[in-house]
């Protein structure tokens, strides 16, 4: 195999690996900080200068076996050249200059506020403009089936054909923009392994995206239906069996019998929350339990609000002053007294 000097844009590696990351930072100013990217980053693309001035460009963000994101954003432009030979999605919001994106079918330019979709395949090359911004995304073809098959409840239905181009200008699409982005800013305070919301924070995005995103042709809404009282219970009985471990949506809907939609619609119509907003509740309220309690009071708050998978200390004491009207300090001092 040829080292990064020799290695030509555009050559694909199949020995490449997209390696997991919790997170990842790289300031690109040289020729050989791109070729060291190039050949440790472990991600599913190569980055190349195109300008003789000195590079500027910032790739920070992070990975999953199924999932990566990242931003990146550059004053001088770059481009970039899929590696891998795997079966992934990738997902591109453009929100600053705009970049050259060329496939198997052509040439397309894509400027600031739209939001590309396409297969790592079908991809030859993508040229970033100075004063590019972008948050980036990259699924799974088979993790994103999978959500598909999740949220509609028939496993029988092949991936619909998502439009390749679209306007980030509708409420939907801004609305997935703004997960993608807090997402990214979680990656960089939170380690994942710690963090039981963030496999659910990744199935959201999916059934996001999987909703808000343009079909060509038009999907097949699903038919209303209705989830009995029992039927919840049974979705609640399991929340609160594994509150304590990272779960998914799909795994709460698999154990009741319906598909995710039918979940979030029942839970709506049912609790008046949806599922995750439960599940952050019963959380919340487990904290609390905790620290009102005297066999716990020699254990730490941050290690409290780990235990029930609030990873992120500053979201987690907004929410819980937000619920108890005061801090998990004030409530740990009230219980010593």
């Amino acid at each position: 195999m040829p080292d990064s000097k020799s290695r030509q844009p555009g050559a694909r590696d199949v020995q490449s690996v997209w390696r997991p990351q919790r997170f990842f930072a790289h300031q690109l100013q040289s020729v050989r900080e791109f070729e060291r990217l190039n050949d440790d980053g472990g991600l599913a693309v190569n980055f190349y200068p195109v300008s003789r001035a000195t590079p500027q460009v910032r790739v920070e963000g992070g990975q999953s076996p199924t999932m990566s994101l990242w931003l990146t954003q550059s004053a001088t432009g770059f481009l970039t050249v899929p590696t891998l030979e795997a079966d992934l999605f990738t997902i591109r919001f453009v929100t600053g200059g705009q970049m050259i994106r060329r496939n198997v079918r052509g040439e397309q330019v894509v400027t600031q506020g739209y939001a590309t979709f396409s297969a790592l395949e079908d991809m030859r090359s993508g040229e970033a403009s100075s004063g590019f911004t972008a948050i980036s995304s990259t699924i799974a073809r088979a993790s994103l089936l999978s959500s598909y098959h999740a949220l509609e409840g028939k496993v029988d239905r092949p991936l619909p054909a998502l439009e390749p181009l679209t306007s980030i200008d509708g409420l939907g699409m801004r609305a997935l923009l703004l997960s993608l982005e807090q997402m990214q800013i979680r990656l960089r305070d939170v380690r994942t392994v710690d963090d039981l919301f963030f496999p659910l924070l990744e199935e959201i995005v999916s059934y996001q995206m999987l909703s808000v995103w343009p079909r060509a042709p038009v999907a097949e809404l699903p038919s209303p239906g209705s989830l009995s009282a029992s039927h919840v219970h049974r979705a609640v009985e399991y929340i609160g069996a594994h509150l304590a471990t990272p779960f998914r949506l799909a795994d709460v809907a698999a154990e009741v019998g319906v598909s995710v939609r039918m979940l979030q619609m029942s839970f709506k119509r049912e609790l008046g929350v949806t599922p995750v907003e439960f599940i952050i509740e019963r959380r919340l309220q487990q904290v609390h339990r905790d620290l009102c309690s005297e066999a716990q009071r020699d254990v730490s708050i941050a290690e409290l609000s780990r235990r029930w998978g609030f990873a992120h200390m500053s979201d987690f004491a907004q929410r819980y002053r937000r619920r108890f009207g005061c801090t998990p300090r004030e409530t740990r001092r009230d219980m010593l007294r």
